[in-house]
């Protein structure tokens, strides 16, 4: 999704992958979060997430519900069915592209590896 991308621009890709899990759990819990007051963050001991972590779910966050002009507790099936889709879309395609000069590259690499010997016993 081109508007996550930009927004996720510039961060490391373990932040992008955190922030979205966030995001993701955020969608699927709205009500709860909302109802409870319990903060999206916490999620066991010692897992709390770094500040750039939590800003960037944030902004992410507010870039969806504004898209869809209402909280993601008010979200009908359909939406959150196409926001968690769109999740999972945009997480498959963060990694980057691997050329195929790289590829051939550690194709010959493996190939100088040697197998080992099988002793004779």
């Amino acid at each position: 999704m081109k508007d996550l991308k930009n927004i996720t621009e510039g961060f490391p890709i373990a932040d992008i992958r955190s922030s979205l899990y966030y995001l993701g759990r955020y969608i699927k819990q709205a009500e709860t979060f909302e109802n409870y007051e319990k903060d999206i963050f916490e999620d066991g001991i010692n897992s709390e997430p770094s500040i750039e972590v939590k800003e960037l779910t944030k902004s992410m966050i507010e870039f969806v519900e504004k898209k869809a002009d209402k909280k993601a507790s008010k979200f009908n099936d359909d939406e959150f069915h196409f926001w968690m889709s769109s999740i999972a879309e945009f997480e498959e395609n963060i990694d980057p592209e691997i050329s195929q000069s790289k590829i051939e590259d550690a194709m010959r690499q493996i190939e100088l590896f040697e197998l080992p010997k099988k002793n004779k016993t």
